[in-house]
């Protein structure tokens, strides 16, 4: 997946500006104040972030900025199908923020709320400014990285996990039936028989009320279609004075005329292109027209089926609802029948199916253990290149208690879900002697910064967002911004990353280059951006190394632009999946 362009309107310093972006690894740079994180605001509100008036440019009356994906993830697209969404070769989020009023948030041209703006928007790009990344802190979104770092066997065996936790919940709905069906009273049962004998000769369909409905219509004024239809026939085509004949006629002399008036020539090659279309939407009308059937017959048959439907509908509160009725019943009913011995055997299945969630949830959980050993050496490795010489990186398995959950075998049930049973939690320690905790209570904004690169280093997740990195380098020596630069490249070997940076290491290691730049116009500060390549992107780096281009500073700029693109030359992330 990639974020090809980023447009931004008239937000703070920024009137008119288009981001065009490329996959893997690229940066932003510029002075101190140009506007770069104005940019990286821009993209978080497209992406459903807060937006408030202030960050509207102060001449205008309304800040607009829009993002444009290509290659979006199937589970994305999906997701805007359900949401009623039309799906395009790019997914398009955009948002107008005015003055006055709420915003206005759409995808792919389609109005949504800024909460679905922000859920598509977080599927497609993390965003984090000094560590702030919201998906590092989430307790699930750990659990699913580390499963994508156990790679194939880990994965197989949380899906058999969720199919055996599908069949014990399938098993526990059969037992509860019959334990209810063995609770009620002869009443209940004739009830139950009653409602069976009414609806189930009826076979109800969810829906089928509306759409009977509307063929109901159409047959009660199928006449006075065919009567359009033929109408507009024959007024486009119809004997000698339709209109393409009329206009065919007309074209005749226009045409002989044509080489005298070049303009005459053009109005009746139109003529005649017209002609065309006429005959042809007289031939569509009469074909409609034949495939209308007055059908009375049809009708009363519809009309007395949704009669009946509606009185279903009153009794039960609706055809699905009616539905849902029929089911219970239905259900009750075979319950009930099955007796003592159906009983038995759905309480041996119950049984059975949570013993083999918990066989599946234990290998689960050891495959969990060994992935998270594994991890957890390879992150504490990228750390200490990251210059955290003493970070220890630790991941903690835990079980929550439930006492209707699954037994693992030492008596205690605990909570259960598609996932597993295990809970897990990253933890970070800083120097030595320190006791890791977790990354939400203790690691600072810039160690927060590392432990994400380090983490997009080693584990390479299926269809991960746009990885997009705000002061990057904040804290951090020359030796380190190399080091930094090099994980960065690697990343984006796998997936796009922007990072914006004040370190020419970090810079000269990307693929591609944008600089934000800034003038005072007579109506205030406007920034722009544009990409940069071969001697204005040396300048670059060397403004970046010494605030000026000085004859040392860009013979520099060269040699850190040959060690980035000299892949060869750089040291390769480790990488956890690689080695599971």
């Amino acid at each position: 997946m990639t974020l090809r362009e980023l447009r931004v309107n008239d937000v703070a310093v920024v009137s008119d500006a288009t981001l065009g972006l490329d996959s893997g690894f690229g940066v932003l740079t510029g002075e101190t104040g140009a506007g770069k994180s104005v940019c990286i605001t821009a993209l978080r509100i497209a992406l459903g972030g807060r937006a408030d008036t202030d960050v509207i440019r102060p001449a205008a009356t309304a800040a607009r900025v829009a993002a444009a994906f290509q290659d979006v993830p199937a589970s994305v697209t999906q997701r805007l199908v359900e949401l009623g969404i039309p799906p395009d070769d790019l997914a398009t989020l955009s948002r107008e923020v005015p003055r006055s009023g709420r915003s206005t948030c759409r995808v792919n041209g389609a109005l949504v709320s800024q909460a679905v703006l922000r859920e598509i928007g977080d599927a497609l790009v993390e965003v984090t400014a000094q560590g702030a990344s919201q998906r590092l802190m989430r307790r699930a979104w750990q659990r699913d990285l580390l499963d994508s770092a156990g790679g194939d066997t880990t994965s197989a065996a949380r899906q058999r996990v969720a199919d055996a936790v599908l069949a014990m919940r399938a098993a526990d709905s059969a037992l509860e039936s019959a334990r209810r069906a063995s609770r009620s009273d002869a009443a209940a049962l004739d009830r139950a028989r009653a409602l069976v004998a009414d609806l189930g000769a009826l076979e109800l369909r969810a829906g089928e009320d509306s759409e009977l409905a509307g063929e109901c219509l159409m047959l009660r004024h199928a006449a006075a279609i065919v009567g359009a239809a033929s109408a507009l026939a024959g007024a486009a085509a119809g004997d000698e004075t339709g209109a393409a004949d009329l206009v065919a006629a007309g074209s005749v002399d226009a045409g002989a005329l044509g080489g005298l008036d070049p303009a005459l020539a053009s109005l009746a090659e139109r003529a005649v292109s017209l002609v065309d279309v006429l005959r042809e939407l007289a031939l569509d009308a009469r074909r409609h027209a034949a495939g209308v059937s007055v059908d009375e017959g049809r009708l009363a048959e519809i009309e007395q089926r949704l009669d009946l439907l509606a009185r279903v509908a009153r009794r039960h509160g609706s055809i699905e609802e009616a539905i849902a009725d029929l089911d219970g019943a239905s259900e009750l009913l075979a319950a009930a029948e099955g007796g003592e011995d159906a009983a038995s055997r759905l309480e041996a299945g119950a049984t059975a199916a949570r013993e083999a969630v918990a066989q599946a949830a234990s290998a689960l959980g050891a495959a969990r253990s060994a992935a998270a050993r594994r991890l957890e050496q390879a992150v504490t490795a990228e750390l200490r290149d990251l210059e955290l010489p003493h970070a220890r990186f630790r991941i903690i398995l835990g079980r929550s208690p439930d006492p209707l959950g699954v037994d693992l075998g030492d008596g205690i049930p605990v909570r259960c879900g598609l996932h597993g049973v295990d809970d897990v939690d990253f933890r970070f320690a800083a120097n030595r002697g320190m006791v890791p905790v977790p990354l939400d209570e203790g690691p600072s904004g810039g160690e927060l910064s590392r432990i994400s690169l380090a983490l997009s280093a080693v584990v390479t997740e299926e269809a991960a967002p746009v990885l997009v990195l705000d002061e990057v380098d904040a804290g951090i020596g020359g030796e380190t911004a190399a080091r930094v630069g090099d994980v960065l490249a690697a990343i984006g070997e796998n997936r796009q990353v922007l990072a914006v940076t004040h370190r020419a290491e970090i810079a000269a290691r990307a693929g591609h280059h944008l600089v934000v730049s800034k003038r005072d116009d007579p109506g205030g500060a406007v920034a722009s951006v544009a990409p940069v390549d071969g001697e204005p992107r040396v300048h670059e780096i060397a403004r970046l190394m010494s605030g000026r281009a000085t004859p040392a500073a860009l013979d520099r700029a060269g040699e850190l632009l040959d060690e980035g693109r000299d892949g060869s030359a750089r040291p390769r992330a480790r990488s956890a999946t690689r080695t599971m």
